[in-house]
């Protein structure tokens, strides 16, 4: 095929599935910017099989295209037939995906969670070098960039590697966007799995954390929750015990000053 003969291809069978009632769902349910068809995920990822053989370079090129193309279910469809390339993730993808210029494209939950998770997770569980990048991802401005930084460790907490989830999680979970709490209790949530003593004393260390944080990572850990509802509990009463003795002190000193004067 000529270059851009499969996005053409593509497109027409995007039509022919397009549904409007579940368009309109789609985007007032995602929130996104972008336009939609209506076409269900199970239906893309089966479109992106039929290109499981390209060429990883021809890929890249069919990949801009849809990525660019300001369609949401055109953007997962690029990213599903990378995912198809498994054998090639490398850091050369990762280069080409974490550029400014695509990633600050994806703006959903979605489209976040099949980049980090089913892309860039693989890649960084082989790459302990792109640490640093992580650590960056964390600290931007952009909330999204966060939940890609903790999201992104999906693949490693899966082989036991739970240090940078943790890491990472010691910040995020305290953060002001509703979706990188959720992003991140959701992690916290999987690592659990791995090593569940870990991740509840975890939790009790930081049992401050947002409160959506600690519904998602508690979610399979109900014991845990109960207790850290105990020990909030003990220092709301603590606090107001010395609230009252703080209290009880000033009176005594306003009756030292009456009786003096």
């Amino acid at each position: 095929m000529e270059k851009s003969e499969e996005v053409k291809e593509l497109r027409i069978k995007l039509k022919s599935l397009a549904n409007y009632q579940i368009a309109s769902h789609s985007k007032k349910y995602l929130k996104s910017p972008y336009n939609f068809y209506g076409v269900r995920v199970p239906q893309l990822r089966s479109l992106a099989k039929e290109y499981g053989s390209i060429g990883i370079y021809d890929v890249y090129n069919i990949f801009d295209e849809l990525w660019n193309s300001g369609n949401h279910e055109e953007m997962e469809l690029a990213l599903f037939i990378l995912q198809n390339h498994k054998k090639k993730f490398s850091l050369e993808m990762w280069d080409f995906l974490i550029n400014p210029q695509r990633v600050e494209k994806a703006c959903t939950w979605d489209h976040i969670d099949y980049l980090g998770t089913g892309i860039l997770g693989y890649i960084v569980a082989d790459k302990m070098e792109l640490n640093p990048e992580i650590k960056q991802l964390s600290q931007s401005e952009n909330p999204w960039m966060r939940r890609l930084s903790v999201v992104c460790q999906c693949p490693s907490i899966k082989k036991g590697k739970l240090q940078m989830t943790l890491l990472l999680a010691e910040k995020l979970c305290y953060d002001e966007d509703i979706y990188v709490q959720k992003g991140t209790g959701w992690m916290l949530r999987e690592a659990g799995k791995k090593n569940p003593v870990q991740i509840k004393e975890f939790v009790k260390i930081h049992k401050n954390m947002k409160p959506t944080c600690l519904s998602y990572a508690t979610e399979k850990m109900l014991d845990i929750r109960r207790l850290v509802k105990r020990m909030k509990e003990e220092d709301k009463s603590k606090e107001q015990e010395n609230e009252s003795t703080d209290n009880l002190c000033s009176s005594e000193l306003e009756n030292i000053k009456h009786f003096k004067n």
